[in-house]
């Protein structure tokens, strides 16, 4: 529990010195900074830093003198002012970033050209699903995607992939069996083909998770080490149309998932009251009438 406690504190804004203190100051009561390194392991010369840092945050009082002891404020007072201030850093870095962005020219003269064979490293799972999401939208003809687990923001439909398969563009979606298993994405499957996605499943590992847009620009996660994800934008004819053909070979190989006929069937499990929806494999593709990627 302590330990669940520390990693809610870090989400906050805590760094992990700041956590362990507090919650030990918090649960012990009044300690010098000698208890508290003895307390949490902390080294004694790093525990009066962190002291002074969380009496600047107003989560710690006292600690006037040589030897006097530190109080932790009361959670409901020290998180809500820890969230105040919070809020009003993030208000002051709005404003500058606004001012920034009235002040700042788009772009340096000619640099629209040299975005066309660019390549971007895109470092958070908030970003990549920003950039994903605008790929979609600018996409005309056809989106190629391979799907490996981890999944990194799923949801039952993608409302950009709804709005540019409405304005005629085509998905293809190659799942690998892994991925199908993943709770986060079996139970949206069969909404995904309602809405006009191919997809198929390969039996077997696939090389990477990517996008390429009317092979023209792909997008491929990574997970860097320590399992963070990133990923690379490549504006790049050449190079997607590569990707595009990588993704027929592997394409080619696997089985057309195809959803029940609405409405959809369920089919009961073994747990009572429980069901889980019926996502059909098709019979084997026919390789000739498949290859080529669709003119939509």
């Amino acid at each position: 529990m302590f330990f669940n406690h520390r990693l809610k504190l870090e989400q906050l804004g805590l760094s992990s010195s700041e956590a362990q203190i507090y919650l030990a100051v918090l649960h012990q009561g009044s300690l010098a900074a000698r208890a508290i390194a003895s307390q949490t392991g902390i080294p004694r010369t790093a525990v009066y830093p962190t002291l002074s840092s969380l009496a600047e945050k107003g989560l710690i009082e006292g600690g006037l003198g040589h030897g006097s002891k530190f109080t932790a404020v009361a959670p409901e007072e020290a998180l809500r002012g820890l969230i105040s201030r919070e809020e009003q850093t993030l208000s002051e870095r709005q404003q500058i970033a606004k001012e920034l962005t009235e002040a700042l020219p788009a772009s340096a003269p000619g640099a629209e050209s040299a975005l066309d064979d660019s390549v971007q490293v895109v470092r958070t799972p908030q970003l990549i699903g920003e950039k994903l999401h605008r790929l979609q939208l600018e996409a005309t003809r056809l989106v190629e995607g391979i799907v490996k687990a981890p999944i990194l923001m799923p949801r039952p439909w993608n409302p950009a992939q709804r709005k540019a398969t409405e304005q005629g563009v085509h998905f293809k979606a190659l799942y690998e069996r892994a991925a199908i298993a993943d709770p986060k994405v079996g139970p949206y499957l069969e909404s995904w083909l309602a809405g006009g996605e191919e997809a198929r499943v390969y039996e077997g590992e696939l090389p990477y998770k990517l996008f390429v847009f009317d092979q023209e620009v792909v997008l491929s996660t990574l997970i860097r080490r320590g399992g963070h994800p990133a990923a690379l934008l490549v504006r790049h004819a050449p190079f997607a149309r590569s990707m595009s053909i990588l993704f027929e070979v592997f394409w080619n190989q696997a089985t057309p998932l195809t959803a029940p006929p609405a409405p959809a069937r369920k089919v009961r499990s073994g747990t009572k009251g429980q069901s889980r929806t019926r996502v059909t494999l098709a019979a084997p593709p026919n390789n000739e009438a498949h290859n080529g990627a669709s003119d939509r």
